[in-house]
């Protein structure tokens, strides 16, 4: 798991928060995050401001993070890192 994420135990769940310079880089970073969610059909919550985007993943199935959970958020991490590449 990247250094982005932390775990928390109650309730279960993965959280990140994503900093940048400019909107329009947060913009990109949230269009490839929904993209990211589609496809695994796995939803983080997210709320943001001009600069920043915070995420938050709780277990898709059961009570327990799963493998999945982890896959979700090293596929965000790389859509942030996708982003900075382009910035």
């Amino acid at each position: 798991m990247s250094d982005f994420w932390k775990t928390k135990k109650r309730p279960p769940s993965l959280e990140a928060r994503f900093e940048f310079n400019d909107y329009d880089s947060m913009r990109d970073f949230l269009d490839e995050v929904a993209d990211v969610a589609e496809a695994k059909d796995h939803h983080p919550n997210i709320s943001f401001s001009r600069s920043h985007a915070s995420l938050v993943i709780y277990p898709k199935d059961g009570d327990k993070l799963s493998d999945f959970d982890f896959e979700l958020s090293e596929a965000i991490s790389e859509c942030f890192n996708n982003v900075l590449s382009q910035s």
